[in-house]
């Protein structure tokens, strides 16, 4: 609990993220099925049909699309909880000290502006 706000900020930063990626994904294979069955070059290799209405297609693959993006960013969203609960836990245990040295990774603790005392 006492960490509440940074659990908070990120998640929420994190969930807003993810939302953008996938309407982005989703919005792009829309477009680009759409556009690929306006293009002529399509009917002429296969010789078939063109459709009467393009839209419909590209909305349900978007749809797919999004409802697939939303299970891979879920595992994804898992992951990054799971190493930001790390960082607190080795925050709440250690100090930089050389006793007790930080455990997170080098480039993490130059983005926060942690550093491990050298012994002296």
């Amino acid at each position: 609990m006492r960490n509440i706000l940074r659990v908070v900020v990120l998640d929420k930063v994190a969930d807003f993220i993810f939302f953008l990626s996938k309407l982005l994904i989703s919005i792009g294979v829309g477009f680009a099925v759409y556009y690929l069955l306006e293009w002529n070059y399509v009917y002429e290799v296969t010789k078939g049909e063109r459709l009467h209405y393009n839209y419909v297609p590209a909305v349900i693959l978007s749809i797919a699309t999004y409802l697939i993006c939303t299970i891979f960013f879920n595992v994804y969203s898992m992951a990054v909880d799971t190493l930001f609960l790390c960082f607190l836990e080795d925050c709440e245990r250690n100090d930089g000290s050389p006793e007790k040295p930080y455990f997170m990774s080098k480039n993490l603790m130059r983005i926060l502006g942690k550093r491990n005392k050298k012994t002296t």
